[in-house]
């Protein structure tokens, strides 16, 4: 039974991490570079982790919270490290487009 409690938590810990993120995700597309805009955003994301956690303990108490954290945390580096790939892929190619640009250029 609390095998089946435990995962349902950490399966709420990582949606809770997918909703949090991809709501990240989309303020900096949507804002750009502008801080306070991402950062008056997270009044929007914030709660969705608060709210899974005190579920959890509500649910299993000091353990439930635990769970949700980890399923939280799981998440969190899933995301990054697939968002650090694109990322790197992105800097890579737009490195490769100006050093062709270089050489174009002082080709003339």
């Amino acid at each position: 039974m609390a095998i089946i409690i435990y995962t349902g938590l950490f399966i709420l810990g990582f949606i809770a991490g997918l909703v949090y993120f991809w709501h990240m995700w989309k303020s900096i597309g949507t804002y750009g570079a502008n801080k306070s805009k991402i950062l008056s955003s997270m009044i929007f994301r914030a709660p969705v982790v608060i709210g899974a956690a005190l579920l959890g303990y509500v649910v299993a108490k000091f353990e439930g919270i635990i769970a949700v954290l980890i399923g939280f945390t799981t998440f969190q580096i899933i995301f990054l490290i697939k968002k650090g790939s694109q990322l790197k892929k992105e800097l890579e190619e737009e490195a490769l487009k100006e050093e062709n640009l270089e050489k174009t250029d002082s080709k003339d």
